[in-house]
């Protein structure tokens, strides 16, 4: 089976290991398809084009406005010099790349899959409502990363074979565990952007109404917002224990987790974002390290019976959580326990190639 695979993020090497896996563990014959670039991290990063197992394919492409919008200009011509069986398109179905692909493939004859993340029902504007309405109509299967995507696509009238698989996994060889229980719970850890939606003024908040432990934050937000946090963390009297690490690389990130003994993601569902998945979560899993979470979007999916949930936005039911497992040892051991059968059954990189090799043999 010849997979043409369209995916703008899979310029980064991290993001290719189920590609590999496709190619290498289950047999299928892998096309990337990229721009030659994609902003990440402040520049514009180069496709990598290192993977053996994988043929590349760097797209003719033009930015248009912002660097989201973007366009190929020969996407028949891919179609047509590849010949595949399917045509998967990790984008989502509103943006013009999809419309392109999808239409060309259906001159082609080939079979299409897109991906969403998309988790809150909304109207576009009028391009992109036509384009979304021409991908669902057209498509012949989807991909949906969490449970509430795949709902709003049944609702907006997709009928056609649809499954949640989150877009990346990871390799549970690439994660080491934690340092454990110990004498008690006394490090917490978050890992993400430090911006409002996130939950950070929940997580300090709640903090400062639980003795002995430390929270450790690590990323980067707007400085105003990170100066707002070391204030409200200085009026609650802790800030000797709210440690701002800001940036970590995965080498440093390693490191740090490994003295972590609780992860905690506490987003908060705004108007136009709820929490897509939480990568963080699964990471922790890897890791030996205990989660709480709140229940905005898929966050209680995710986690399952394999950690502690929180109703968002509150500071009291947070707190109430991180002391239910402070100082119960069998309660962390079994959370730990749980979390890395669930990340080893459900979010490998493995398991997620596999799913979708199955889906894309049943189309054809």
């Amino acid at each position: 089976m010849k997979i043409l695979f369209v995916s703008h993020s899979s310029v980064l090497q991290y993001h290719q290991q189920k590609l590999c896996l496709m190619a290498e563990k289950f047999g299928a014959e892998i096309i990337l398809v990229t721009p030659p670039y994609w902003p990440e991290g402040g520049i514009d990063a180069p496709v990598y084009t290192g993977n053996q197992s994988i043929t590349y394919e760097t797209g003719k492409t033009v930015m248009i406005k912002k660097r989201f919008f973007h366009l190929y200009l020969n996407a028949y011509d891919i179609i047509k010099k590849h010949n595949p069986d399917i045509v998967y398109l990790e984008e989502e179905p509103f943006v013009a790349v999809t419309w392109q692909f999808i239409k060309a493939a259906k001159k082609a004859g080939k079979k299409t899959v897109f991906f969403t993340w998309e988790n809150i029902h909304r109207s576009y504007n009028f391009i992109y409502n036509k384009i979304e309405k021409y991908c669902l109509k057209n498509a012949d299967a989807a991909v949906a990363g969490n449970k509430e995507a795949a709902d709003i696509l049944k609702v907006k009238g997709f009928v056609n074979p649809l499954e949640v698989i989150p877009q990346y996994g990871l390799n549970i060889s690439d994660f080491s565990p934690a340092c454990g229980f110990g004498s008690g719970i006394k490090e917490a850890v978050y890992i993400g952007r430090l911006t409002e939606e996130k939950g950070m003024d929940t997580l300090i908040e709640a903090v400062s109404k639980v003795k002995d432990i430390n929270l450790n934050l690590v990323g980067t937000g707007n400085e105003e917002y990170v100066n707002t946090l070391k204030n409200s963390a200085a009026k609650l009297n802790i800030s000797e224990r709210v440690i701002f690490h800001g940036y970590m690389d995965r080498a440093q990130l390693n490191e740090c987790i490994k003295n972590m003994q609780v992860l905690i993601l506490p987003s908060v569902t705004t108007e136009g974002w709820k929490e897509q998945f939480g990568r963080v979560l699964i990471e922790a899993f890897a890791s030996k390290i205990a989660v709480i979470g709140s229940d905005s979007g898929e966050i209680p999916n995710v986690i399952g019976d394999a950690g502690l949930i929180f109703r968002e936005g509150n500071p009291f039911g947070l707190a109430e959580a991180i002391e239910k497992l402070q100082n119960n040892k069998e309660l962390f051991n079994s959370l730990v326990e749980k979390g890395y059968k669930r990340v080893s059954e459900n979010y490998t990189n493995e398991i997620i190639a596999g799913k979708i090799i199955a889906l894309c043999k049943a189309l054809l």
